[in-house]
């Protein structure tokens, strides 16, 4: 009410003006449109220019422009002029002013301002890329999505907007960085066409927008074609661990680029070939390059197929790019029989999450009453026997090992008659494990690789494993190296002392084995001589209540070598063992060692030892294995194998690429006497080639132990490896030397009696030979090579 009245007065104040002075102002609206800019634009330079003073243009030298209000982003300037911000949005921008004369404050007139602020029009260009499959992401395909798009006629400033995308079907593998308008890779899509939705707006008008679109054709530059091919190693017809699959690859450039630096590579096949190829024409070809190889596994026999995938990389266009392809073998299946051992914790008979399948004994079958047990050792406790034949019947059971019988109880011990209908599939036969009673068994041994070699280092493995049923709580493992040699680097945790080391162990649970690795460095000839013996010792404390004290110590006796025969055996007591030190519950150890010295994977690998029949071939038990393995032994006849072990070539100065060994038991039988000599030698077979035979070894069993320093003081040899004459001498008088065979056949014999001897081995062929020499009645034996 009280604005009505304002406005009253203010009206017939104009009407006295008029009345009194006869003079009049007339202001008069504006209404303009304007593209909104983002730079202060003028709009109307002068809103006086369509108002009068008594009917004549008015001029500022007559009158006072005074602005009485406006809207945020206007401003009515001294000069008349009426300035939009650059920050005005869209739409109409108001201004209310006053003009009143100069001399006469009362002669005054008011009038409006409208300014319409209209869009600024942006013109978004849709755009297209194509790309190669297998492009490595992150990776840019195209920059800048605004770089041809305008606002207003001109570029867009890409800090002017903000960019949204919107889900497409390109949204799992391309992304918009909203900084910069790129698009990035994030994903490889196969082959086909993507299409990437996106809008931006004006940041100072959010209303201002546009969408457009990305589309994305991939194209296949690599393609790569698989052939397989099974490869059935011993010829049953049907798949089996250590059979192979084989595989050709083709490589063809399918884009309208050269695409260079092309190699394979494939997590799950060995690929062979190379080098990489250099440059493949667009519509090139090459299927020469690269093969592969696939070992079949039990999981793979398990899932009844192979599916591997291999990549093929390359460069295009400057990025690279990684192509990967997928093949599927079904695999060609019989029935089988799974043997299975576990440990039954909570006494059930069903082997539940946390019940470990264990390598406690040994299982045994018969096939079809034939007399012929084989008894079946494998590193997991588990064991397949396939069969295709419905006819054939088993006879299977397990026995424990000696240091598990008083532990646990096996149900069932066997089961008799059994067959293999056709169609059904693998099934299992367990053998339950229950403990007896709470026993503890803290058990060590010790591997070594390579061969000592004076100047050079050797690594010793200690194995400390809880044998027992029951948590050892804490334990600590000791380590004397011989006096010949010294520890060159200390394992991490452990404590330095005068003669070695020693380790602290805690928690070890039943069934888990720890390790403990120590290089040791053999001095130089004359500190030590070829042929001199290197003892290494490790013990464990007795834990409480300990079941078998037997096994917490181990001694390793190496012999050092100058040149060294990958492929070896040998005992860890050394060549003698002292009569009445050795009991009926003692056991020789021998350990046989392989290398792969070729320049490919040996796939398959078997290891056979018939024992001497000094021997109890009934107390064979297995200590431990550098891969995982199945030990059949029938009677005498042992036969380790190593199917789909893919051992790689070895690598010079690694003691662990290409290597493997085997550490097993056995007693010698009653009634052995000073004197007595047991040999043992080992044939190693790599896939298909011929037997490599090791060393034999001889153990004798003797009164004492002599110690050969003093009648082989200053012994020396030289040349070794040798060509025609080998030259031995001492400080002692050499009685006789005795040169044999790997396989323990004498080929020479020299009376010498003398400092010295030079033997012609012109005539030998090249090869090992053990070369034993006698002074005072103590021998001494070393390796030569023959060239």
């Amino acid at each position: 009410m009280e604005k009505k009245y304002n406005t009253l007065l203010l009206f017939f104040g104009f009407l006295f003006c008029f009345s009194a002075f006869g003079q009049t102002i007339t202001a008069v609206n504006d209404n303009v449109s304007v593209t909104r800019s983002n730079n202060v634009q003028i709009v109307i330079q002068n809103v006086m220019a369509n108002d009068t003073y008594n009917g004549i243009p008015v001029t500022l030298s007559q009158v006072t422009l005074t602005q009485i209000s406006a809207t945020s982003n206007i401003s009515l300037q001294p000069d008349g002029s009426v300035v939009l911000n650059g920050s005005a949005p869209a739409g109409t921008q108001f201004i209310y002013y006053s003009i009143c004369d100069l001399l006469n404050t009362n002669i005054c007139d008011f009038a409006e301002v409208y300014v319409n602020v209209t869009q600024v029009p942006i013109v978004a260009v849709p755009e297209t890329v194509t790309i190669s499959t297998g492009l490595i992401a992150p990776q840019i395909i195209l920059e800048n999505v605004l770089s041809n798009d305008t606002l207003g006629g001109i570029p867009i400033n890409i800090s002017d907007v903000t960019i949204h995308q919107v889900s497409s079907t390109a949204t799992s593998y391309f992304n918009i960085n909203p900084s910069n308008g790129n698009v990035v890779l994030v994903n490889s899509p196969p082959a086909g066409t993507y299409t990437l939705n996106y809008y931006y707006c004006e940041n100072n008008s959010p209303n201002n927008c546009a969408q457009t679109t990305v589309t994305i054709t991939v194209m296949q530059s690599l393609l790569t074609t698989i052939n397989a091919t099974y490869q059935d190693f011993n010829g049953d017809g049907f798949a089996n661990v250590g059979d192979v699959i084989n595989y050709t690859y083709s490589i063809t450039n399918q884009s309208t680029s050269p695409i260079s630096n092309i190699s394979m590579t494939s997590s799950e096949v060995n690929i062979n070939g190379g080098p990489p190829i250099p440059s493949l024409s667009p519509g090139a070809n090459n299927n020469s390059t690269y093969t592969g190889i696939h070992v079949i596994t039990q999981e793979d026999i398990n899932n009844s197929a192979v599916t591997v995938a291999v990549q093929t990389n390359g460069t295009l266009s400057g990025n690279p790019i990684s192509i990967t392809k997928s093949n599927t073998v079904n695999l060609n299946l019989a029935n089988a029989i799974k043997l299975n051992a576990f440990i039954d914790y909570n006494s059930n008979g069903t082997q539940e999450p946390g019940e470990p399948s264990v390598n406690y004994g040994s299982f045994q079958y018969q096939l079809n009453d034939n007399g012929i047990v084989h008894n079946i050792t494998t590193s997991n406790g588990i064991h397949y026997l396939y069969e295709s034949n419905p006819a054939n019947s088993y006879d299977l059971g397990y026995t424990l090992s000696a240091q598990y019988a008083t532990q646990y109880l096996v149900t069932p011990a066997a089961f008799s008659n059994i067959t293999v209908p056709n169609g059904s599939g693998i099934v299992t036969y367990n053998f339950v494990l229950t403990a007896l009673n709470p026993l503890t068994d803290l058990g060590v041994y010790v591997s070594s690789s390579p061969s000592p070699r004076p100047g050079f280092t050797y690594q010793s493995t200690i194995y400390y494993t809880n044998y027992g049923n029951q948590t050892i709580p804490s334990g600590t493992i000791t380590f004397v190296n011989g006096s010949n040699v010294s520890i060159s680097s200390y394992p991490a945790g452990s404590t330095q002392t005068a003669s070695g080391f020693t380790y602290n162990f805690t928690n070890l649970l039943p069934s888990q084995t720890g390790t403990i690795t120590v290089q040791l460095l053999v001095p130089l000839i004359p500190i030590v001589n070829l042929g001199d013996w290197v003892t290494n010792t490790a013990s464990a404390s007795v834990p409480a209540n300990d079941n078998n004290s037997s096994n917490n110590s181990w001694n390793d006796t190496r012999i050092i070598v100058g040149s060294w025969d990958p492929n070896d055996k040998a005992e860890s007591h050394g060549p003698n063992i002292q009569h009445s030190s050795f009991t009926a519950n003692d056991y020789l150890t021998y350990t046989i060692r392989f290398e792969n010295t070729g320049t490919a994977e040996a796939i398959n690998i078997r290891v056979t030892d018939i024992l001497n029949a000094d021997l109890d071939e009934t107390s064979v038990r297995m200590v431990a294995a550098s891969h995982p393995y199945v030990l059949d032994r029938v009677g005498s006849n042992l036969t380790w194998r190593f199917n789909g072990i893919n051992l790689e070539p070895s690598i010079p100065g690694n003691a662990v690429i290409g290597h493997g060994y085997i550490i097993f038991q056995v007693k010698p039988k009653p009634g052995y006497v000073i004197g007595d000599v047991i040999p043992n030698t080992a044939s190693i077979y790599f896939d298909f080639n011929p037997a490599i035979v090791t060393n034999t070894w001889t153990t004798e069993f003797v009164v004492t132990l002599d110690n050969p320093a003093f009648s082989f003081e200053h012994f020396t040899y030289h040349p070794n490896p040798v060509k025609n004459s080998l030259t031995i001498s001492n400080a002692s008088v050499i009685d006789r030397i005795e040169i044999s065979s790997v396989l323990g056949q004498k080929v020479r014999a020299f009376q010498v009696n003398g400092l010295q001897s030079e033997i012609d081995l012109s005539e030998l062929t090249r090869g090992m030979y053990f070369v034993k020499v006698t002074s005072n009645g103590q021998e001494k034996t070393v390796k030569i090579l023959k060239e």
